[in-house]
């Protein structure tokens, strides 16, 4: 099944994602003058573990399709799914430890505390989202501490793994950690972007999934917390329903959201979000090279 969810057994080439964690952790390991072989095994757990949280996901939303490709769980059931999530955790924790051969004992156990407590702090977050699927209204507050914890922890704990593991001290790699941060939570804007307004052959999901679903995303938390008009009115309704959407429901909703300027919000909030990473960076003197922000920022602008 790990196998299957990874497309190791697919005939010809399956789209897959970016690799964003790992390249994070690798390029601020390289930055603070790290060698690529005391950052690797970390690489590829924080990749690990991203995944394991990507196949929960997948059983907590009810999504059957994740680039194009059935989930583990919509192919071999839920609790194979479970199961195999449960079992990708477990290689995630056991790849760091395979770090004992290059980096020193005590900064081995310091990065399996970063990545247990990211991997809490993600629970904590994906906690806030299933319970937002009752709610009549997330305030601005709460989705930002919600997405802090569901995506910022993995991006704020590859940058401070990537740290540790070059042999920056502590103050220093949780600097880092605010870095990743930061744009941790300019990518979870993005991809609510993306998932309201991106199409299949780039989400891999079905187009307005998460309208679909009633997900709390960014434009919708926005578009309810303007005052009172028509276009808010059919947002509110829509999310007051306690029921799926149909298609026509969908549209309408996101034309809503269109009008009221929800997606030029949604890009703003994005771009302060990398510009606040930049803060962090020059107060910090950090990623003095910009090799990391260089890359966080490339094609984040309006992929849809």
């Amino acid at each position: 099944m790990i196998r299957y969810h990874f497309g190791y057994d697919a005939p010809g080439k399956l789209k897959s994602g970016k690799r964003l964690r790992p390249q994070l952790l690798l390029r601020t390991a390289l930055e603070e003058g790290g060698r690529l072989d005391c950052a690797l095994d970390a690489a590829v757990a924080i990749e690990i573990l991203h995944n394991y949280s990507l196949v929960h996901d997948d059983i907590e939303d009810g999504d059957e399709l994740r680039h194009g490709r059935t989930t583990i769980w919509a192919r071999f059931g839920v609790a194979q799914g479970i199961n195999a999530g449960d079992a990708l955790c477990a290689i995630s924790y056991l790849t760091l430890l395979h770090e004992e051969a290059v980096v020193p004992n005590n900064r081995v156990v310091e990065m399996l505390h970063v990545l247990h407590a990211a991997n809490l702090l993600m629970c904590e977050g994906q906690a806030l989202d299933i319970s937002f699927e009752t709610s009549s209204l997330v305030s601005m507050p709460q989705y930002l501490e919600m997405i802090a914890g569901k995506t910022g922890a993995l991006f704020a704990a590859s940058c401070e793994l990537g740290a540790i593991a070059a042999g920056a001290n502590s103050a220093r790699a949780d600097a880092y950690a605010q870095l990743g941060r930061a744009y941790g939570l300019a990518f979870q804007i993005r991809d609510d972007v993306l998932g309201t307004w991106g199409t299949t052959d780039v989400t891999g999901k079905p187009s307005g999934a998460d309208i679909a679903r009633r997900k709390w995303s960014f434009p919708v938390v926005w578009a309810l917390g303007t005052p009172p008009s028509p276009e808010r009115d059919i947002v509110a309704r829509a999310y007051a329903r306690n029921a799926r959407l149909d298609a026509e429901g969908v549209a309408n909703v996101i034309a809503a959201l269109e009008r009221l300027g929800a997606r030029d919000a949604a890009d703003d909030a994005h771009d302060r979000a990398l510009d606040d990473a930049d803060r962090v960076a020059r107060e910090e003197q950090l990623d003095v090279n910009r090799t990391i922000r260089d890359f966080l920022a490339q094609g984040a602008r309006r992929v849809a």
